[in-house]
């Protein structure tokens, strides 16, 4: 019995194998090789009752398989059944198993999150914040001989920046990138000139509000208490690129130069909330293509930070970490399937210890990082008119490329943390999207949230029941 039965355990794998490769059907020998395993602990004790069993066993077999035979010859024949075949493997049924591959809650998220996405393009479009160039006119100075050196705007009502100021055409150097003027900080309302002023000298002021209001006060003076200049200043009233002649100075819109149009940047803010939510669901869904799903995002991203010239951190990390992570993380993904849906991937959570130097990393990555972005300065760009907001998301962009390395190096390993990381992450983003108007990606991280809890919760409870069952070898006792 043992001889007959491991010729029959050797046929039958050999057959599983060669029907998996050249894609042959189950045979009906498979029913044979179970009964005989249900079988294999009674049949010692009764060679009477073996035999009996065998020959209904081999009888059985020979009316399957040629009930299989007849089937097999009738659907090669039938012309109804190629093209029922035809069908499975068309177009239609790939998307129709693709639908029914995601659960009623992601395919509820997934829309949601895209019809949000679409309606915050139309309300929210990425505008081309301008910046205003105020000239005096040197005809309305008073005419009074002397020199002037201060810049007094007491009686200002709301807050706007200085991003610059020219004599004669020559840029003057301030001490700042940019100089705020509040009326609620009283040493605000006065600046100093390096360079004295007189009544045949033109001065021009590149400037915008940081407040509701567009109108400021103006007025130079020097020491001694004279005054060569005083008027209130509106920039509201620039109207298009052309200069507004208004009483007493020149008005012209200056906008930024994005190196693309607008619409462009409002085009791939939606395309990165598309391919970023579908990436994030397939990662709860422990999917491999999750990976190639963001390389998509990862050119999108590349493209955004090059048009907006901000996050330089982001841009590194992407281009030198994650691109390659996502590559090598498919290939290691594609190695580690679950063993009983081989659709899904194993996935396993750090240790204390492990947790604790993580956090030590990403503090030292953050500060020295991001005090190296702060001496980063290019021309124009999202926060060209606010030195004080870029130096900040400097710091906020570090601490988010840290976390996305961490995030990737856990995905790429199959770690639970990658969710939290990524949880931190999406709060990181959600702040410099603020800072930066980005309103239509504030839809992407609600999308992230959402599904990092959804993510979390599901490997979570995948960790728990392999943790609490034995693996497959385990579970089924080795035979001799």
């Amino acid at each position: 019995f043992e001889l007959f039965f491991s010729f029959l355990f050797v046929t039958h794998q050999l057959y599983h194998i060669t029907s998996r490769i050249f894609s042959l059907p189950i045979p009906a020998s498979a029913l044979l090789y179970t009964e005989c395993r249900q079988r294999l602990h009674i049949l010692p004790e009764c060679g009477i009752l073996f035999y009996k069993n065998l020959t209904v066993i081999g009888r059985n077999f020979r009316r399957a398989n040629y009930k299989e035979e007849i089937r097999m010859n009738t659907q090669e024949n039938d012309p109804t059944q190629q093209q029922d075949r035809s069908r499975d493997t068309g177009l239609k049924a790939k998307l129709t198993r693709l639908w029914h591959y995601f659960t009623t809650y992601e395919k509820v998220w997934f829309l949601s999150i895209l019809v949000l996405a679409i309606t915050f393009a139309f309300l929210f479009p990425e505008t081309d914040d301008p910046t205003y160039t105020v000239t005096l006119n040197p005809t309305d100075y008073a005419q009074t001989a002397g020199e002037y050196t201060r810049l007094d705007f007491s009686g200002t009502n709301d807050d706007f920046v200085i991003a610059g100021i020219t004599v004669n055409g020559e840029d003057i150097d301030l001490g700042y990138d940019e100089y705020t003027v509040s009326p609620e900080d009283p040493q605000t309302l006065v600046l100093t000139l390096p360079t004295p002023l007189s009544a045949s000298d033109t001065l021009s002021v590149e400037c915008y509000a940081d407040g509701e209001s567009t109108s400021f006060q103006l007025q130079i003076t020097n020491t001694a208490g004279g005054s060569l200049y005083k008027n209130e200043i509106d920039i509201g009233l620039a109207d298009g690129k052309e200069p507004v002649q208004a009483d007493g100075y020149t008005v012209v819109e200056n906008p930024l130069n994005y190196i693309v149009p607008v619409v462009v940047i409002t085009i791939l803010y939606l395309l990165d909330v598309i391919t970023n939510i579908a990436c994030e669901l397939m990662i709860s869904k422990q999917s491999k293509w999750n990976f190639m799903i963001s390389l998509a995002v990862e050119i999108i991203e590349i493209l955004i930070c090059i048009f907006c010239a901000y996050r330089f951190a982001t841009l590194a990390t992407t281009l030198l970490f994650w691109i390659p992570c996502d590559i090598i993380s498919f290939i290691v993904w594609n190695k580690h399937p679950d063993k009983e849906h081989h659709e899904l991937t194993e996935v396993k959570k750090l240790t204390v210890k492990q947790d604790i130097l993580l956090v030590l990393g990403i503090i030292v990555w953050t500060v020295v990082v991001g005090y190296g972005l702060t001496f980063i300065d290019v021309p124009g760009g999202i926060f060209a008119n606010n030195v004080q907001l870029k130096n900040i998301v400097c710091y906020l962009d570090a601490c988010a490329s840290a976390l996305g390395i961490a995030n990737g190096v856990f995905i790429l390993l199959r770690y639970r943390e990658q969710w939290i990381a990524w949880y931190l992450v999406a709060i990181l983003e959600t702040v410099i999207n603020i800072l930066a108007g980005q309103w239509i990606l504030l839809v992407l991280k609600a999308g992230y949230l959402t599904n990092t809890t959804y993510g979390y919760i599901k490997w979570t409870k995948y960790i728990r029941t392999h943790q609490s069952q034995p693996s497959l070898s385990e579970a089924v006792p080795q035979e001799a």
